[in-house]
């Protein structure tokens, strides 16, 4: 019998086994999709194997090389133009040509379908996706699923005023065009009810998650001297350490045993506006402060799994839950969040049944070093999340919601 679903495809400039973290959210739903019948095309900037699934095309962004400086900036108009709009429009944004061959792809799988239904998903960051979404929604019906929202709040400070301009009117042609729009926290969703109460119908929630079928697990703690706090992923637009960091540092001084017994591993890259303090690698020769830049995604388990606790860092936004705080809830072990007050970040963890702490980004000193102290003290035993968290955050109980979105939207 004919596949009565709409083919759908979904859009991920990340996908694996590229190591990046945007590419797991689009990856759930395309394993899962297909799991419920659906036939899913993934267009994607991530290079694959030779032995990948026929559905998962390479398009590749013949640009990418360049501003991830691995190859010189070609001399081309449309390198050119592509330049000018990352450093004055949409500073750092990867795919903005890349969406425009991603849309033409788009265009030929509907034309190949017949009178099949098509709709496209396209998963945000970068921007090329969204530009891929608006390009091919000329067309198609589609929907624009924000794993991040674009910039808005107190990250909009590290733009320029045109740049918040520009990102103000590509929002509102996204809510114009998609037939759907998703947030992946509700506070986004808030946020975008007050300022589109027309488009209230198009918007959904569905938070990010986990994949039940690639759940990392706690291991063994290796033997060392000190207890050993690991954040793993990018810092970047005012996310960094420097208020736990201080703390820790304000212990050890004064001699507090549980401090002077830990060190913090940073693993992944770090961006000049995540401003990190310099003065603290400085004071850190002892090695209580430690790098690493960026590892595979397998290495980068094997360390969190490995550690005593796990820190999060999102200071910088009360409505984000970035995606690696799933990960920890599955390893189990005591989680740092380094958060705002009422965030949702310390919402889930406050039903996920893993121990932690929240030190607040306006926490004065004293009380920064009481709540650091209180979490060094934790044991280090894993603990498995309750079952509220996995109601919520399974991913393919996730993918059941967005199958209904797509059969009423096609």
């Amino acid at each position: 019998m004919q596949n009565q679903h709409a083919h759908v495809i979904l859009l991920a400039y990340y996908f694996p086994p590229e190591n990046a973290v945007g590419g797991a959210r689009p990856f759930r739903f395309y394993r899962y999709l297909r799991e419920l019948g659906y036939t899913c095309t993934v267009l994607t900037a991530s290079e694959q194997p030779a032995d990948a699934s026929s559905d998962i095309i390479w398009v590749p962004d013949r640009l990418r090389a360049a501003w991830e400086e691995t190859a010189p900036v070609p001399r081309t108009a449309a390198a050119q133009f592509e330049r000018f709009v990352r450093k004055f429009i949409f500073p750092g944004a990867s795919g903005v040509l890349w969406s425009i061959p991603v849309a033409r792809r788009c265009r030929q799988i509907r034309r190949r379908a017949g009178g099949r239904k098509v709709v496209v998903f396209a998963t945000f960051p970068p921007i090329g996706v969204l530009l891929a979404g608006l390009l091919a929604g000329r067309r198609i019906r589609w929907i624009a699923d924000f794993r991040d929202p674009l910039p808005f709040g107190a990250g909009l400070r590290f733009y320029p005023r045109l740049s918040r301009r520009v990102f103000a009117l590509l929002e509102r042609a996204v809510f114009r065009s998609a037939a759907a729009v998703i947030a992946n926290v509700e506070g986004a969703a808030a946020v975008w009810r007050e300022r589109y109460p027309w488009a209230r119908a198009k918007l959904h929630v569905i938070w990010n998650g986990f994949d039940p079928q690639d759940l990392p697990q706690a291991e063994a703690l290796p033997a060392r001297s000190a207890r050993m706090i690991i954040h793993s992923g990018e810092l970047y637009e005012g996310r960094n350490p420097n208020l736990i960091l201080r703390s820790l540092l304000r212990l050890r001084n004064q001699g507090q045993p549980d401090a002077c017994r830990t060190s913090v591993l940073l693993v992944g890259p770090r961006y000049n506006t995540a401003e990190l303090e310099y003065g603290l690698e400085k004071t850190a020769a002892d090695g209580w402060l430690q790098f690493r830049d960026t590892v595979p995604r397998q290495e980068a388990r094997r360390l969190t799994a490995q550690a005593d606790g796990l820190l999060l860092l999102q200071p910088q936004s009360a409505i984000q839950v970035p995606a690696k705080l799933f990960e920890y809830l599955a390893i189990g072990r005591p989680i740092l969040a380094l958060v705002p007050r009422d965030s949702a970040v310390e919402y889930i963890l406050s039903r996920a049944g893993v121990p932690y702490r929240c030190i607040y980004s306006d926490d004065e000193p004293e009380a920064a070093d009481r709540t650091l102290q209180d979490f060094l003290a934790l044991p280090s035993d894993p603990v498995h999340f309750s079952p509220w968290f996995e109601e919520q955050f399974d991913g393919r109980r996730q993918t059941a919601e967005l199958a209904s979105l797509l059969d009423r939207i096609a």
